[in-house]
């Protein structure tokens, strides 16, 4: 197997094209992640002006919590980065050879990721960050769904044929 070779590359808004989309939304989620580690501070504010509309309100909770803010962002930074690494990991493995198992890792893991993280969300009222939450998800449903028959149309046939032959 040539898993270079196994990405089409004939047509527009072939596996490869959505494979360069993961790829690409995969470097963001690390970019970000390592962004809430090296850059606390203006994703301190990037979040207070998201969640509250003014860019400074973490500092008026006072400075245990806002510690323990910097830090659970850190946390969480460090989290999202080696989600991203790993998805990468996937997509220039399983995923570029053509492998369903390399589509199911990606799909799993961005359906556990969006369903615990958005009703977290929800459940504190932090609707803002759902929303974010389900921006970020398409990046990965659209190519998701735009590739699905490409690597189960066969295993789908393979399965009928088999039923038929029994």
């Amino acid at each position: 197997m040539k898993p270079r070779q196994s990405i089409s590359r004939s047509r527009p808004g072939g596996r490869h094209f959505w494979w360069q989309w993961m790829v690409f939304a995969s470097w963001g989620v690390i970019a970000t992640g390592l962004a809430m580690v090296v850059l606390p501070d203006v994703m301190n504010r990037f979040f207070s002006l998201l969640f509250f509309s003014v860019t400074d309100h973490y500092p008026s909770f006072g400075k245990p919590a806002s510690d323990y803010i910097t830090f659970a962002h850190g946390m969480l930074g460090s989290v999202m980065a080696g989600w991203g690494v790993a998805l990468l990991g996937v997509l220039y493995g399983p995923f570029r050879s053509g492998s369903p198992d390399g589509w199911r890792s990606v799909a799993y893991s961005v359906i556990l990721w969006f369903a615990l993280d958005t009703s977290v969300s929800l459940a504190y009222g932090l609707w803002q960050n759902a929303l974010l939450n389900l921006i970020i998800a398409e990046l990965y449903v659209i190519p998701l769904v735009a590739t699905f028959r490409q690597f189960f149309e066969k295993s789908g046939a393979t399965t009928q044929s088999r039923k038929k032959s029994q």
